[in-house]
């Protein structure tokens, strides 16, 4: 499937994530923030969900530098009304904005038994996981989703005007790990055309149209054309709900141009507790996964996975050995680092 080869490189953990906050800290973000980002980002690729990890980095050094995002907001609740809240993120990386609001949305449902906080006037947030699997480890299921871009066509028709947007779930379980669902409403998710490219692979078919409406297995193709909801009506229904709610509700943009300003999240959690005591769903959570995970396999399977499984056993294995990372990306961050004039350096191992 490859049409190029391509070099890996394996980076520690650690040393990824202090060049990447370092980079951060030299555009003018305060260090705590900075810090943040370089945590967040490297757990997505401790996780294996390199589509939005340390890849990004460069992108949003560059929209830190030219403006477009504010590297000091002024991150700020502009409704509040009992068990829900609008929060502005002032052009904010949508990940410090994302991270408030579910401490937020969290801090609330122990008041109230279930709280939602919507997000406007922010930017890309990277992987919704993180903020759900935060609402896990408090006692809480966590719900999230984010307006995304607009790479779909509406069912039966052609005009690229429907977003990808992705949407997350999570519930603790008496497993090391949550169940925590992350998904595009795509076939895949966006980024990983770009993935794709940076690998010089092909993708499979059934993935993406080019511009002229037929199925491609070459990802700079898909981007000029579009990609493919997932179940097909289903997927760009399930596109549209998540645009009512995290840009229509939040009010930031929706559509292909339309409302306003910036980008738009939406967060939810329950507290398990006002349910039913957290160790009882632990346990009950506990039968559901071994049911499932007990089923027969079938021909040629290699084993049965909940959602967020094998993302923690490659964070878990990852921390001690290092991350398989694609060199490309990496000679990308130690060039604009040393730019920067950042002093920290990437650790192979």
């Amino acid at each position: 499937m490859s049409m190029t080869a391509y070099k890996t490189r394996t980076v520690a953990a650690d040393s990824l994530r202090k060049t990447v906050a370092a980079m951060f800290h030299r555009v003018g973000m305060p260090e705590a923030d900075a810090a943040f980002m370089g945590q967040c980002l490297v757990d997505a690729d401790l996780r294996g969900v390199h589509s939005h990890g340390t890849r990004y980095t460069v992108s949003y050094i560059r929209s830190l530098q030219k403006g477009a995002w504010n590297p000091t907001p002024n991150i700020r609740v502009e409704r509040d009304r009992h068990a829900t809240a609008v929060i502005d993120a002032d052009r904010s990386a949508g990940h410090l904005s994302s991270r408030r609001a579910m401490q937020l949305a969290i801090e609330k449902s122990k008041q109230y038994g279930a709280a939602t906080v919507v997000v406007r006037n922010s930017s890309h947030c990277g992987a919704l996981a993180y903020y759900t699997q935060m609402a896990a480890d408090a006692g809480c299921i966590g719900f999230a989703s984010t307006t995304a871009g607009r790479l779909m066509a509406p069912f039966g028709g052609v005009d690229k005007i429907v977003a990808l947007n992705p949407l997350s779930w999570a519930a603790p379980t008496d497993k090391p790990w949550a169940v925590d669902l992350d998904m595009a409403t795509s076939v895949i998710a966006g980024s990983k055309l770009g993935m794709a490219i940076e690998k010089g692979e092909k993708i499979p078919l059934g993935w993406a149209l080019d511009a002229q409406g037929n199925p491609t297995d070459d990802p700079a193709a898909a981007l000029k054309g579009t990609l493919l909801p997932i179940g097909g009506p289903k997927g760009y229904g399930m596109s549209v709900v998540l645009d009512i709610i995290s840009g229509v509700l939040s009010g930031a943009t929706f559509g292909k141009g339309l409302g306003g300003p910036g980008g738009g999240h939406f967060f939810q959690a329950t507290d398990i507790e006002a349910f039913m005591p957290l160790d009882e769903l632990k346990r009950r959570m506990g039968e559901l996964v071994d049911q499932i995970k007990g089923s027969q396999l079938a021909p040629g399977s290699t084993g049965i996975f909940l959602p967020g499984e094998i993302e923690h056993g490659n964070k878990t294995r990852r921390v001690k050995e290092g991350i398989p990372m694609t060199a490309g990306v990496m000679d990308e961050i130690e060039a604009v680092a040393a730019e920067l004039g950042v002093t920290e350096r990437l650790k192979d191992v």
